[in-house]
């Protein structure tokens, strides 16, 4: 009897594992087409643009500072009373012009006897020499007429100096950017005056990123445009290139230009186009597919519906596409809308 409550008890426990079993494996395919539900609501939508190549006419563009081609700080090389200044703000003045007057009345004093000891020093050293040419005179005494004559002519020089140095000119035919002097003022040797800018060429200064530096060389053609300036065109060639890049990877690159009636003013932002040779045939992707910064570049790309992050090597900046030079092939979809949700692996549907 006990024998059959035993075998009873042995199958009701059997038949309640089977249906414990039953209902996992039930509960598991509910669980699973529940999850391959979810998986199908959270497909996001995307646009995309095709991988291609195309014919182009590569020109590069940057902005940069227009420098002038002189600039100098004018200062006095003489102490004494500003008596005359000849040049205001925003003067041109042409080379060697006076733009400041010391008092020179002292100056012209001493000028005058260190002239006239000069010129006694002269007759005394012909005479001398007349003298000694006639076997009259030892030429000891010539010798010390000789140091006399020398001393008296470095003393005329130095007066004449100091009479010059009252008068200060224009190093160079350009604008008076600053003037910090007036009339009646007493200015000691060293003392800044005025500053003076040549600008009749000038020189603009672009940073230009590793990418494109190998594609430009001196003696190219730039062209120069403001905004300010709307309708007017500059034409210059490149001066010099950076051997030495920043901590931004630009390198600096200097446009000399010949500023066509001043109109390029130092310190101005400027446009520059640098047309390049001929390109080809070039693969482009549109901008708006890149993923993080220019340095390091990655897009998405879409294969079987689900979108991939990939790192790429971009060239040039061609109006709004980028050159692509590894990590993509021509026919390829990348994502250009949509990217704000995606991540390496999500799936995607391609709306356009």
């Amino acid at each position: 009897m006990k024998s059959r409550k035993k075998i009873t008890t042995l199958i009701i426990a059997f038949l309640i594992i089977i249906a414990s079993v039953g209902l996992l494996l039930n509960n598991r395919s509910k669980f699973q087409a529940k999850a391959k539900k979810n998986v199908i609501l959270t497909t996001f939508p995307v646009n995309v643009a095709r991988v291609a190549f195309e014919e182009i006419n590569l020109t590069l563009e940057y902005t940069g500072n227009v420098l002038p081609n002189a600039e100098v700080s004018i200062a006095s090389e003489a102490s004494g009373k500003v008596v005359a200044v000849n040049a205001n703000l925003g003067d041109f003045v042409s080379k060697g012009a006076v733009l400041i007057k010391l008092d020179d009345e002292m100056k012209l004093a001493n000028l005058q006897t260190a002239e006239a000891n000069y010129q006694k020093a002269k007759r005394d050293l012909e005479r001398y020499e007349k003298l000694y040419a006639e076997k009259s005179a030892p030429e000891s005494q010539l010798d010390q007429f000789k140091f006399l004559y020398e001393t008296a002519e470095a003393q005329y020089k130095i007066a004449k100096k100091q009479v010059e140095d009252t008068k200060i000119r224009a190093p160079f035919s350009g604008f008076v950017t600053s003037k910090s002097v007036e009339v009646g003022a007493v200015v000691s040797s060293g003392t800044p005056l005025m500053n003076l800018v040549d600008i009749s060429t000038v020189k603009v200064r672009i940073q230009v990123p590793e990418k494109d530096i190998m594609k430009i060389k001196k003696g190219d053609m730039v062209e120069i445009t403001s905004d300010i300036l709307p309708g007017e065109k500059m034409f210059g060639t490149i001066q010099s290139i950076g051997y030495k890049a920043d901590e931004g990877k630009t390198y600096p690159v200097e446009i000399f230009v010949r500023n066509k009636n001043n109109l390029l003013k130092a310190g101005m932002f400027v446009r520059v186009k640098i047309p390049s040779a001929i390109r080809g045939r070039t693969l482009l992707m549109p901008r708006e597919a890149l993923v993080g910064s220019y340095q390091e570049p990655k897009v998405y790309v879409v294969e079987n519906n689900v979108a991939k992050l990939r790192p790429i090597v971009i060239g040039s900046e061609i109006g709004k596409k980028l050159e692509i030079l590894q990590g993509l092939r021509e026919g390829e979809l990348v994502v250009v809308e949509g990217l704000i949700n995606l991540k390496d692996g999500t799936p995607v549907q391609i709306v356009q």
